[in-house]
């Protein structure tokens, strides 16, 4: 997970990481 926008949320569920930008949504990124 390199992104450094500060209004970038990491998220766990279920083992799964999500990156979640309210203001980028091209930010969103998934890993697991």
């Amino acid at each position: 997970m390199k992104n450094r926008d500060k209004n970038c949320r990491v998220v766990r569920r279920k083992g799964r990481i999500y990156v979640i930008n309210k203001v980028n949504p091209r930010f969103k990124a998934r890993q697991g």
